[in-house]
């Protein structure tokens, strides 16, 4: 495993999360944008809101006690709103009556047998947090 960095890694899981959350009907809006300092991993949207989703990936080892959402910080929550606040005032208007919505996904990976990376699990969490 530790022939993958830390950026593969993250990688990774986004393209895992991506594809997990279009599996239920989900819309990719953005990936990894950026306002000023702040930023979000994915944008997506689905029937009622505007999802705001922090993927945390983590490699699947005996070393890792903690849940990947753990990673999410007060100051990450603070950070991942304001991007939200700053990037509803600019929505399209076939967005604005869309509700934001703040999400985590964990992403849990390991080697294979081929010396790829695979998903071991994927927990999703919807709401993660609000203000």
């Amino acid at each position: 495993m530790s022939d993958f960095s830390k950026m593969d890694v993250g990688i990774f899981g986004e393209d895992a999360c991506v594809k997990y959350i279009r599996k239920k009907g989900y819309r990719i809006l953005a990936r990894n944008s950026r306002l000023g300092k702040l930023e979000t991993d994915i944008i997506a949207t689905n029937k009622s809101n505007i999802l705001f989703i922090e993927v945390k990936t983590r490699r699947n080892d005996k070393s890792n006690f903690n849940r990947p959402a753990d990673a999410v910080n007060s100051s990450k929550k603070d950070n991942l709103l304001k991007f939200a606040y700053y990037y509803m005032k600019t929505l399209p208007r076939k967005h604005a009556s869309k509700q934001p919505r703040m999400d985590v996904c964990e992403v849990m990976v390991e080697a294979s047998e081929k010396g790829t990376l695979r998903v071991c699990d994927i927990n999703y969490i919807e709401n993660a947090f609000s203000r």
